[in-house]
């Protein structure tokens, strides 16, 4: 029975976290990718120019600077994605549209009581 409990509790934590994780793990790569894009590039850019002795040297420091700037960085950014899709307020619909579904369930309601009345007649 516990077991069963477990798989049951396991199973719904996994859709919630699941539902609102794929997002945030979009975001945390869109995030990450475009700095490492625009610097890669432009350190690409600049090797080209350096004579062969500095290339080596250059790549040893450029990958240095990466990993100390990007590395200790993500996981937070990772983090910060996905406590924001966690915890994003649930958003109520428009006024207009909660009215105008209220009308509507009024109407159906209403025709339902008619047909129901007009059968009781009968």
């Amino acid at each position: 029975m516990m077991m069963v409990i477990g798989v049951l509790l396991a199973t719904v934590a996994g859709v919630w976290f699941g539902r609102r994780l794929g997002p945030a793990l979009v975001a945390a790569v869109m995030v990450m990718a475009a700095p490492l894009w625009l610097v890669g590039g432009f350190a690409l850019d600049l090797l080209r120019k350096l004579p062969a002795g500095l290339r080596r040297a250059w790549f040893a420091l450029l990958r240095a600077l990466g990993f100390l700037a990007v590395l200790p960085l993500t996981p937070f950014v990772f983090v910060w994605a996905f406590l924001v899709e966690l915890f994003r307020p649930k958003h109520q619909p428009p006024a207009p549209i909660q009215s105008a579904a209220q009308r509507t369930a009024e109407v159906i309601d209403l025709a339902a009581w008619r047909r129901r009345k007009g059968k009781a007649k009968e």
